[in-house]
């Protein structure tokens, strides 16, 4: 098991206990309601809407790190093919650079030829 999942279901649980714990009924105002609740229901519904806030803001930063993921993936995708184009051409020039002082070494040099 994941450490921050064994941390959450421990948060999850002193959360729970502290809930039961202070379950006396208690006004609640919000705009233009007022409601009579169990306080243990206003703890509980204040955690869950906390863990989906918490939720949501980790989900819009995982897409956006797969964002990145997928472009630096591209660029280097791109880049390897450049490199293999590039190793191919310098192979290509080597190899035209060797004939050419062969050549060039025989044209000075005839006895080289004939060894």
């Amino acid at each position: 098991m994941s450490w921050k999942f064994v941390l959450s279901l421990i948060f999850a649980l002193i959360v729970a206990v502290f809930a039961i714990q202070n379950a006396a009924a208690v006004e609640v105002n919000f705009l233009a309601w007022k409601v009579s609740i169990s306080q243990a229901l206003v703890i509980l519904m204040s955690a869950i809407f906390g863990a989906i806030a918490v939720l949501l803001l980790s989900l819009v930063k995982h897409m956006k790190l797969n964002s990145v993921i997928r472009s630096d993936k591209k660029t280097i995708t791109s880049l390897q093919n450049e490199n293999q184009t590039l190793k191919g051409k310098l192979e290509q020039a080597s190899a035209k650079a060797s004939a050419t002082v062969t050549a060039v070494s025989e044209a000075a040099d005839p006895t080289v030829s004939e060894s």
